[in-house]
């Protein structure tokens, strides 16, 4: 068994304007104070590989952490594709205009990548951080996001299917969960 400790990214201007992000939506000011309050956090964790979603807000808030835990950064912050958030098709740059529980659930509208592609797209996610988890000496630090962070704790807890799944939680930006792998 290894640990990895997930991090939803810090507050983005998407965030804060109430808004569904696209992949280019940097983090707010406020979003960057979080991100560096996390790394505080995560000082005394040990941790030896940061990977991260290629999604702007992310990779910015696993810049920082790497930063004030002291990460060399000459041993690189690792994109892996597959923890980018959910696509969110005809929504993606439009108001949030439901409740949280609903982008979780939703399921072949707008052009929103369907559960069961995230669910697939997921568990490739999963098995890497589990080669690297595997590899490293000490914890591994994933950057990610709220949808696709959920569907990722649901898999590693081991239910393969929605009906699985616990009710939807929100993650709080740049909060620390443990994943267990």
């Amino acid at each position: 068994m290894s640990t990895v400790l997930f991090v939803r990214h810090g507050q983005s201007e998407a965030n804060a304007a109430k808004m569904i992000a696209t992949p280019d939506s940097p983090l707010s000011e406020f979003g960057k104070q979080q991100a560096a309050q996390t790394g505080g956090l995560l000082k005394e964790k040990h941790i030896s590989k940061i990977v991260c979603s290629p999604y702007l807000r992310s990779r910015q808030t696993a810049e920082i952490i790497a930063k004030e835990i002291g990460y060399d950064t000459d041993d690189d912050i690792e994109v892996i594709d597959e923890l980018r958030e959910r696509g969110f098709g005809e929504k993606e740059g439009g108001p949030k205009d439901h409740e949280t529980p609903w982008y979780y659930l939703i399921d072949h509208e707008y052009g929103i990548e369907s559960q069961q592609e995230l669910i697939l797209r997921l568990r490739q996610c999963l098995e890497k951080l589990r080669q690297i988890a595997k590899h490293e000496q000490g914890v591994v630090l994933a950057v990610g996001h709220a949808t696709a962070g959920f569907y990722l704790r649901q898999l590693a807890k081991g239910h393969l299917t929605v009906a699985e799944f616990d009710p939807p939680k929100d993650q709080k930006n740049a909060a620390i969960i443990e994943l267990t792998l």
